[in-house]
Formats: structure tokens, sequence, C-alpha cells
């Protein structure tokens, strides 16, 4: 009995290309036949590797960047549905009586072309802005000290003293007003 030797399955340059379409690594390696485990052992193993899979990796995350884009700024085509139901586009006919009626546009293979309204998608420009321009458009806060300056360290001591006189200072406003409204039980009905 003899057995044919086959070559090893080299499966880095449809893993490549699935990683290019869709950047998402379980799906590259769904279409490589492969396991995340493989793959992540060849990444560290072949420098060649690793350098194809961060491209292929960056070529992917730009077309959804594109995509992103196109679909904040340009827009899509969203269909419109009315009570449940795809609605079409129809055209005014007016026949040689003056009677007006109304009947469905056809495209090219004779069904009805649905009606659709262009969408933008605010949440996807927000995205795209905030991380491209992140000093203008990021949702951080950066704290400064007085001036803009830095953040001065406090002394453990003199906040426990602050800490200390903002306690004094409230446990008085508290005797002033359990004082105001004695008074105003003793001396209320004068008003």
């Amino acid at each position: 009995m003899s057995y044919i030797h086959q070559k090893p399955y080299d499966w880095t340059e449809v893993f490549l290309e699935a990683l290019r379409n869709v950047p998402v690594i379980a799906h590259a390696c769904r279409a490589a036949g492969v396991s995340r485990t493989v793959a992540w052992q060849r990444r560290q193993a072949d420098q060649d590797f690793a350098a194809a899979f961060e491209e292929a990796m960056e070529a992917g995350i730009d077309r959804a960047e594109q995509e992103a884009f196109r679909r904040a700024v340009v827009g899509y085509e969203e269909p419109v549905i009315d009570k449940g139901r795809l609605c079409y586009v129809y055209e005014r006919i007016v026949d040689e009586a003056g009677v007006e009626s109304f009947r469905p546009v056809l495209d090219e293979q004779g069904q009805p072309i649905p009606l659709t309204t262009r969408k933008h998608s605010d949440a996807l420009l927000s995205l795209f802005l905030k991380g491209r321009r992140k000093k203008v458009y990021s949702d951080r806060t950066e704290v400064t000290g007085a001036d803009g300056g830095p953040i001065k360290a406090v002394d453990e001591t003199a906040r426990s003293a602050r800490a200390a006189q903002l306690f004094a200072l409230a446990q008085r406003r508290k005797e002033l007003a359990a004082e105001e409204r004695k008074l105003l039980d003793e001396f209320g009905d004068l008003a």
C-alpha cells in the first residue's frame, strides 16, 4: 500500500485576503480553514506573516472607514415601510378625459421600484471625526490646575485640615438653621 505525500495546505493567502475584505480575525480563520491559535502562532513565529497580517488588517479597517464615511456623509437609500408594507414609486397619469390615476413605476425586469429615502448616519460621522480629530471632537476632558498650569499635589495634612474646616462650617450652618426654625416656631404667630 502506498501513500501519496501531499503538500501542506498554504492557507496564508486565503487568510490575508479574507482579512483585507473583513478585518475580523475569526472571519479570516473560517475562510482559510484554520483555528485562531494556528493563525496567532504563525504570526508570533513568522515576521513576514506578521507584517502581512498587519497590512491586511489595516487595509480592511481602511475599507470599513471608507464605508462609514460614505454612510455618514453621502448617505444610503433605505426602503420606505408604511404599516409594515414596502412602499413603491408611483407615477401620476391623466387620461384624455382628464381623469387622474396612479400606476407603479417598473424597472427593466418589469418589477415595481421600491420607494426609498436617503439616510445619513450622525453616529458614524461622530465616530469618524472623534477618531480622526481627537483634539477637537474627543469626549475626554483635560483637567488642569490654576490658569491652565499643572495640577499641584496637595499635602495630606492640608487636605485633612481643609476637610475639617468644611465639616465645621457645615455643622455651624446646621446649628444656625435649627436655631432659625426654633425662633420661627416661637415667634411665627407675630408675623
